[in-house]
C-alpha cells in the first residue's frame, strides 16, 4: 500500500534521494539487523525462487504444479544463515489478519475487495494454462498463486534459522516495524515494497528494487541456492531526501502531501475530491507545489469543509500525522471481548498461532485464495470446508457468541459473504482451556475434530502408527470422507497417488521430479491444493490451538507438486508428451512401490469408503 506513485517517481530519481550502502562493509565490524515485512519478503524471494527452478530444470510449469517446499526451504535456509555469518540479521514482522482489527476492516473492505478480483483474474488465466487453452510463456513474471502451505514452510524455516518474528495480533505491522527502526540499537533499514517508509519519520527503506543491486545473491538467477555475497550493494530512501526530492522544507509538508494524493487513512475520502481541487494526483510535483502553497490541508476551504462535515474524514487525517510522525498512541486495536479474546492476542503475537485466529474471535474470515477449477458451479474448498471451520470457531468464540461472517469465492459468485455459525457442541473447549502439557488429551481432541463426518471410524491412527504418520492418514482420510459421493468424486487411482506423493519424500528426491516440465490438468491441481488445505486447517488451526503441531510433519515432508504432478498425470494418460518412455517407466515404478510399501495403511485409510485394488 502507501502513496501511488510516490515510490516510482523515488526509484525514477534514486540519485536524489537513496544513498548507496554496502551492507556487508557495514555490518564488518558492528552486527546490523534489517527489518523484514514477512508477506512482501516472502512473494519478492518465492518469485525469484520460481525464476531459478524454472531456468535450472527447464521447467515452467513449476509454479502451477502447488509447491516445492524442500526446495524452499534450502533456498530460505541458504540466504539467512548466509546473511547471519556476515553479521546482518533479519527480524520479520508478520501483518494482523484481514478483519482482526473492526477499525480496519471499515477502512480497507473495498481495497481487499479489489484485490479479490484482480486475484481471481489471476487465476483465471493460470487454470486457462492447465486447460491448454493458453501458453505459459504468455504470463506475466507474478502471476501465480501463493502455495498454499507457503507461510506455514517459511516460518519453519525461519525458527530453524533462530530469526526473530514479530506477528501482530490486528493491522499492519508497518508502523511497529518503523518504531523499531529507532528503539532497536542494531536496526540499520527497513525492506519493504511500501512507500509509506519513504513517509514516516526518519525512516530508512530498502525496497526491493534497490535490494543487490549487484545481484551478488544470485536471486532468481540458474542456482538452486543463493549465494554468499562479498559485497551487498542496496539503496537506502531517506525520508529527509524524499522531501528534499520534492522541495518540500518540512517533514510536515511531506506528510500533507501524503494526506493530499491519498494515503490508507485519507484516500477514499480524497480522490473525489482531487477534480476540484484542480490536483492531479499522478503528477507528484505539482501536489508538492499545492502543498507548499497551502501547508496543512485545513487551510484550503474544500478540505476544511468536508472535515467539518464528516467526522470520519476529519479523523483521517488526524491518524495520517499521528501515524507518520510516529506519535499514534500505544493501544491496541484488537476488540477485546473477554479473557478468551486476550487469550488469543497474546498467543498470535507470541506466535504460537496464526493471525487468522484472532481475526476469526472477532468475527470475521476471509477465504483463503486457492488454485483450482474455477468453472462456475464447480465445488470450492474453502466453501467446502465449512463445517470443519464451525468447529474451529466454536473452539475460537466466546460461549455466547456463535457467528462468523465469511467472505470469498463461492460455487455461484466471484465474491460473496455469507454467516456461518459455530457447532453447537457444549463439550468442545475454548482455546483457553487447552492444556499445552496434555498431549495425550489434546491427540484424543484432534482424533473427534478430524473425524467430525466420520463418526464411524474404526482407527486411532495416533495410536496405530505415531504421530507424523498418524497425522498423514488423517488427512487422506479427511479427503476422502469430503470427496467420495460428493465435491471432487474421488476415484482410487487418484487418491492413491496423493497417498505416495504424501509419503514419496524418503523416496526419490524432488530434483528428478522438478526436471519433468508436465503440465497439469485443472484436476490435477484441484486435488492436489485440496489436500493441502486440509492440511492447512489440520496443522496450522487445530495443531497450534492443540498444542499439537510439533508433532507433525511440515509442508516439505508431505508435498512436492511436482512430485503429485508426476504420479497424477503418468497414471491416468497413457502417455503423457513431455515424456520419455523411460521417465513414464520411472515414475510409474516408483509410485508402485510407494504403494505396495503402504498397502496396510492405504487400506486402513480407505476402509469403509472406498474399495482399493491394491494388486
Amino acid at each position: 500500500m502507501g502513496i501511488r506513485g510516490l515510490m516510482g517517481l523515488c526509484l525514477e530519481r534514486q540519485a536524489w534521494c537513496a544513498d548507496n550502502v554496502d551492507l556487508v562493509s557495514v555490518a564488518r565490524n558492528n552486527p546490523i539487523e534489517l527489518l523484514i515485512d514477512f508477506y512482501s519478503f516472502e512473494h519478492f524471494l518465492l518469485k525469484k525462487l520460481w525464476q531459478s527452478l524454472a531456468t535450472v530444470y527447464k521447467n515452467p510449469f513449476l509454479k502451477l504444479c502447488g509447491g516445492e517446499y524442500a526446495a524452499l526451504d534450502a533456498y530460505v535456509t541458504k540466504l539467512i544463515k548466509d546473511m547471519q555469518s556476515l553479521n546482518i540479521h533479519l527480524v520479520f514482522y508478520i501483518d494482523g489478519a484481514k478483519g482482526s482489527s473492526t477499525l480496519q476492516t471499515q477502512q480497507k473492505l473495498e481495497t481487499w475487495k479489489s484485490r479479490h478480483l484482480q486475484d481471481l483474474h489471476r487465476l483465471s488465466d493460470l487454470i486457462s494454462v492447465c486447460h491448454g487453452q493458453k501458453d505459459i510463456n504468455q504470463l506475466k513474471p507474478d502471476d501465480s498463486v501463493r502455495p498454499v502451505l507457503l507461510e506455514i514452510q517459511f516460518l519453519k524455516s525461519l525458527q530453524e534459522c533462530q530469526c526473530e518474528v514479530f506477528q501482530c495480533a490486528a493491522g499492519e505491522a508497518d508502523y511497529r516495524i518503523a518504531r523499531d527502526l529507532i528503539s532497536r540499537p542494531k536496526a540499520f533499514a527497513v525492506v519493504s515494497n511500501d512507500s509509506d517508509f519513504c513517509i514516516m519519520k526518519d525512516a530508512r527503506f530498502i525496497p526491493y528494487e534497490l535490494f543487490d543491486k549487484g545481484g551478488n545473491l544470485g536471486l532468481g538467477t540458474p542456482s538452486l541456492l543463493t549465494h554468499r555475497p562479498q559485497c551487498l550493494s542496496v539503496g537506502v530512501i531517506n525520508s529527509h531526501k524524499v522531501a528534499d526530492m520534492l522541495q518540500l522544507p518540512t517533514h510536515q509538508h511531506l506528510i500533507e502531501l501524503s494526506i493530499v494524493v491519498g494515503n490508507d487513512f485519507t484516500g477514499h475520502y480524497m480522490r473525489p475530491l482531487h477534480r476540484n481541487l484542480h490536483i492531479d494526483s499522478r503528477k507528484l510535483d505539482s501536489v508538492a507545489q499545492w502543498v507548499l502553497h497551502t501547508y496543512m490541508v485545513e487551510n484550503n476551504p474544500l478540505i476544511s469543509s468536508e472535515m467539518q462535515h464528516c467526522p470520519g474524514f476529519r479523523e483521517a487525517v488526524h491518524m495520517s500525522r499521528h501515524f507518520y510522525e510516529l506519535t499514534m498512541p500505544v493501544s491496541s486495536e484488537v476488540t477485546i471481548k473477554g479473557p478468551l479474546s486476550h487469550f488469543i492476542k497474546v498467543a498470535v503475537e507470541q506466535g504460537r498461532i496464526p493471525a487468522n485466529v484472532m481475526a476469526i474471535n472477532n468475527n470475521f474470515y476471509w477465504h483463503r485464495m486457492i488454485m483450482e477449477d474455477n468453472t462456475p458451479g464447480h465445488p470450492c474448498v474453502e466453501e467446502a470446508l465449512i463445517p470443519l471451520r464451525s468447529i474451529i470457531y466454536r473452539i475460537v468464540l466466546p460461549r455466547n457468541e456463535n457467528q462468523v461472517t465469511e467472505w470469498g469465492r463461492t460455487q455461484g459468485n466471484q465474491i460473496d459473504t455469507v454467516s456461518v455459525y459455530s457447532v453447537a457442541d457444549r463439550y468442545i473447549l475454548t482455546a483457553d482451556f487447552i492444556q499445552p502439557q496434555k498431549i495425550f488429551q489434546n491427540l484424543k481432541f484432534f482424533h473427534r475434530v478430524i473425524t467430525h463426518m466420520d463418526r464411524d471410524i474404526q482407527n486411532n491412527f495416533f495410536e496405530r502408527y505415531g504421530k507424523k504418520t498418524g497425522f498423514v492418514c488423517y488427512i487422506l482420510r479427511y479427503m476422502l470422507v469430503l470427496n467420495t459421493g460428493s465435491n471432487l468424486h474421488i476415484r482410487p487411482g487418484e487418491f492413491l497417488s496423493l497417498l505416495a506423493t504424501a509419503f514419496g519424500y524418503a523416496y526419490k528426491k524432488d530434483d528428478f521430479y522438478m526436471s519433468l516440465a508436465i503440465r497439469p490438468s485443472v484436476r490435477c491441481v484441484t486435488l492436489g491444493n485440496w489436500f493441502q488445505d486440509v492440511y492447512r486447517y489440520a496443522y496450522s488451526y487445530l495443531g497450534t490451538l492443540m498444542y499439537i503441531c510439533h508433532e507433525f510433519p511440515g509442508p516439505r515432508e508431505i508435498f512436492s507438486g511436482s512430485r503429485w504432478t508426476a504420479y497424477f498425470m503418468c497414471h491416468i494418460q497413457h502417455s503423457v508428451s513431455q515424456l520419455s518412455q523411460d521417465n513414464l517407466r520411472e515414475i510409474r515404478q516408483e509410485r508402485y512401490h510407494i504403494i505396495n510399501d503402504k498397502k496396510h495403511i492405504s487400506q486402513c485409510i480407505a476402509e469403509g469408503i472406498m474399495e482399493l485394488n491394491l494388486r
